[in-house]
Parts: C-alpha cells; sequence; structure tokens
C-alpha cells in the first residue's frame, strides 16, 4: 500500500495504454459488413469507451435484439483479437518507460477497463505489460460500466487502496466522469479525444512522454469530498 502522501495509479486501457482506435474502427466496420449494417461516425464508436452492448444500442441503434446485441458484440471482440494476434497493437507514447519507472518507486498500478477481459489480456500480452500491473479490472466483473464508478471502485478495492488515495489515467470524458464519481483525481490523455472534450479532467496531457510517475505523485492532491 503507498504512503499516505501519495497515490496509486489506475489506467484505463483503450487510449491510454494502447494506441487501439483504429482497430476498433475496423473491426466495427468489419462487423457491420457481414451484417448488412450501416457504421455511422465509426471514429467516435472506435474511442467512446462503452461497452459493445451499449455502442450497438446507443450509438449505432442497430435494430437487434438484446440476445443478438450481444452474439455480434462478442463477434466485433473476436475480430479485434485475431488482428491483434496477428499484427500486434501500438503503446500509447511513453507508456511503457512509465510503468516500468513505477515498478521501480513501487507505486502500485492497476489497469481499469471496460473492455472484455479477453481483450484487457490479448492487449497486455501483445506489449509484454502483464506484470507491469498489480490488479486488472474488466467490464466482465462488474454490473456497471463506465460512467458508473464500480470499475474504478473495483481496481482500487484489488490494490488494497482507498479511492480518494487513487490518480485514474483516461483518455475518454465516460472515464473522467467514472474517476469523479469514485471519488478520484483524473488526468486526461488527449490520444482520442479534443482538449474541450476533456474539460472536466483534473489535468489533461498529451501522452506519457513528458511525464514521470515522481512528478505525477508530487502534483496529486486528493479529491475534495
Amino acid at each position: 500500500m503507498p504512503a499516505a502522501a501519495h497515490p496509486a495509479f489506475l489506467f484505463d486501457l483503450d487510449g491510454v495504454v494502447v494506441d487501439s482506435n483504429a482497430l476498433h474502427v475496423a473491426s466495427w466496420q468489419e462487423v457491420a459488413r457481414r451484417h448488412g449494417f450501416a457504421c455511422s461516425d465509426p471514429e467516435h464508436i472506435g474511442k467512446c469507451g462503452l461497452r459493445t452492448t451499449a455502442v450497438i444500442r446507443d450509438l449505432l441503434r442497430w435494430p437487434v435484439s438484446a440476445e443478438d446485441a450481444a452474439r455480434i458484440g462478442f463477434e466485433k471482440e473476436d475480430v479485434y483479437r485475431e488482428w491483434i494476434r496477428r499484427d500486434g497493437i501500438r503503446p500509447i507514447p511513453g507508456v511503457q518507460a512509465f510503468l516500468a519507472e513505477a515498478g521501480r518507486l513501487g507505486i502500485p498500478c492497476a489497469v481499469g477497463s471496460s473492455a472484455p477481459r479477453e481483450n484487457v489480456d490479448a492487449c497486455l500480452k501483445a506489449l509484454d505489460l502483464e506484470r507491469a500491473f498489480q490488479a486488472t479490472v474488466s467490464g466482465a466483473d462488474v454490473q456497471r460500466g463506465k460512467p458508473a464508478p464500480d470499475i474504478f471502485l473495483k481496481a482500487a478495492a484489488a490494490l488494497g487502496v482507498p479511492p480518494d488515495r487513487c490518480l485514474v489515467f483516461e483518455d475518454a470524458p465516460a472515464g473522467i466522469a467514472a474517476a469523479h464519481a469514485a471519488g478520484m483525481r483524473a488526468w486526461g490523455l488527449l490520444t482520442s479525444h479534443a482538449r474541450e472534450e476533456l474539460a472536466a479532467a483534473d489535468v489533461v496531457v498529451s501522452d506519457f512522454l513528458a511525464l514521470s510517475p515522481a512528478a505525477v505523485q508530487a502534483a496529486w492532491t486528493p479529491r475534495p469530498a
């Protein structure tokens, strides 16, 4: 457990650890083609941070049953993971060095992602980052996805760290809202959304290249209750 004056780090996956937007977009387009549906605004869909069933229901609005939405969602994620296994996936700039330094400093780190467990595992394996995190929480581990706070609260509990001693790295408005709902600070990364879309974040940065874990800890203060 970290010292009282310093936070643990919680990381979203897509857009924070992995540069996955293009792969998500291509996966959605492939599944839409297979089923004869339109894939409107694919760039937004690829970076929204929502569960696949929520994307189908609320963004794509495909006329399918809940059962078919779940099945199509599984199919989309199968396509996504197959392409990762075949071609690999790129890390967000600087994240590997940042995590390595956090490990040397003994800072507890966890992943908190709305993605399926299989996606989380595939991405971390592809980048050899499985040992960088002491806990990983996926969308399958909670009842409610982001912007509900459940994922980050469960990640904090898995680390044994109080929520108000956690700092979240996020790239999407839904994730920033989830972090704040959990009582945590949220730093926004400009990897998928414009700065004005991340206005609710406590701090906004481009990526991890200019950050060090020690400097982030030094700048952190608990979020007011």
